[in-house]
């Protein structure tokens, strides 16, 4: 008897373990999704204010962050990114200081 409860003990901790690991990625994904899109914004929103395509720019800096741009806009000065990472989507803008 005391195997079948200690295999049901095992199974739990196991499953408890897998539940820990999955959140702590998606709390990571989420916070990689929000650095790459607020970087992306700022050089998006510096490269604008010079006469460039900040969304070509926005782009490039996501990519390299690791993040897929799925959305962009300019609004006057101000330019919005939309970055996912994993599944998780972030939005930042920015713009003059």
């Amino acid at each position: 008897m005391p195997t079948i409860a200690a295999a049901g003990f095992s199974a739990a901790l196991i499953s408890l373990s897998l539940v820990v690991v999955g959140a702590a990625a998606q709390v990571s994904a989420h916070h990689q999704a929000r650095v790459a899109a607020d970087v992306a914004a700022v050089a998006a929103a510096a490269a604008h204010s010079r006469g460039e395509d900040g969304c070509a720019v926005a782009r490039q800096v996501a990519g390299r962050n690791g993040a897929s741009m799925s959305g962009c806009g300019v609004s006057g000065a101000d330019v919005t990114v939309t970055v996912a990472v994993r599944g998780r989507e972030v939005t930042s803008t920015a713009g003059p200081v």
